[in-house]
């Protein structure tokens, strides 16, 4: 019995042995170590409809394993996911639920809950505008701009859509001296907001400026040298020729000179007149006139001769004698 014991212990001691010198190799050659990876978060069964903002690409996955386990891992053996199958309108947390290779430990998912926006998609109708851009040909003008179509439908979050009010396409017809037909894509400028239909045709209308003659208003200040006075004013020419906008030209009755100082004249005076462009006008031709000014001396009034009979001094004319008064 003591010979079988002792080779029983001899057995026991090289199992032992053996246990230890394997653990060591592992620990030397194959030790265990950690490694995160960057893993695509995927975002399932979301709700008809709606939209779901705050979810992040991807998510950090720190894992521990041996390191021949761990240097065959990619990021493609882990699967992240959030469920949003209950997803309602507004703020809320969903959690990452994640699915990692069998081989490793599982130490950390950041972020494992999430804090996210879901909105509605609705669509609504908004007007087209268009900005010009620019300045046609010299002699010509741009009419207003006709879109087809006017309106268009945008589609995206309730969200997003509260802040749209109009979209807006820019034509520049710089040196256009012709009719523009334009397609133009229409750009919400906001990311998940769509436009249907996303294209225009602009036209915008390019003609020949309008010219209209208009009587010219002389202006003067001041006041002639004292006893004289404005007899007459003569303006040559009396009109002139304003190149202008159609519906500026609607606007416009007269052209002003400028203002012409008379102070302390007292002969006639004859001066060239710069007039002044009207507001919106393109050109006046000619740009100046000739003013003569015509003064006179002011007639003194003589005053009315005063009748001395009138309560003067207040006695009766002297008469003759009344025969009637003699008889009495």
């Amino acid at each position: 019995m003591t010979f079988q014991w002792r080779d029983n212990y001899i057995r026991i001691l090289s199992v032992f042995i053996a246990l230890l010198l394997w653990v060591y190799v592992t620990n030397e050659q194959n030790p265990v170590t950690d490694q995160t990876f960057s893993v695509p978060l995927v975002a399932q069964d979301t709700p008809r409809g709606y939209v779901v903002d705050g979810l992040p690409g991807t998510v950090s996955v720190r894992v521990r394993g041996t390191r021949i386990v761990i240097g065959t891992l990619q990021r493609d053996d882990f699967s992240a996911r959030v469920n949003l199958a209950d997803i309602k309108a507004g703020e809320q947390e969903v959690r990452v639920q994640l699915t990692a290779p069998p081989e490793v430990e599982v130490l950390q998912v950041s972020p494992t809950l999430l804090t996210v926006q879901a909105d509605q998609i609705v669509e609504k109708n908004v007007p087209v505008n268009v900005v010009i851009k620019g300045t046609v040909a010299e002699g010509m003008q741009a009419g207003a701009p006709v879109l087809e179509p006017a309106v268009t439908t945008v589609r995206g979050p309730t969200g997003l859509l509260d802040g749209i009010r109009q979209l807006a396409v820019t034509v520049d017809v710089s040196g256009a001296d012709e009719t523009l037909t334009r397609q133009m894509r229409l750009d919400t400028g906001v990311e998940g907001v769509t436009a249907s239909p996303d294209r225009v045709t602009v036209t915008v209308p390019v003609t020949t400026l309008a010219v209209q003659s208009l009587p010219v208003r002389l202006r003067t200040t001041g006041e002639p040298a004292a006893g004289y006075e404005v007899s007459s004013t003569t303006v040559r020419p009396q009109t002139v020729q304003v190149t202008a906008r159609d519906n500026v030209l609607r606007g416009i009755t007269t052209v002003s000179t400028m203002a012409l100082d008379i102070s302390g004249i007292s002969g006639d005076v004859e001066r060239e007149v710069v007039l002044v462009l009207p507001n919106g006008a393109r050109q006046v031709e000619p740009d100046r006139v000739m003013v003569t000014i015509s003064v006179s001396q002011v007639e003194e009034e003589t005053p009315p001769p005063v009748d001395e009979g009138e309560g003067g001094t207040g006695t009766e004319p002297e008469t003759g004698t009344d025969t009637g008064d003699s008889n009495r």
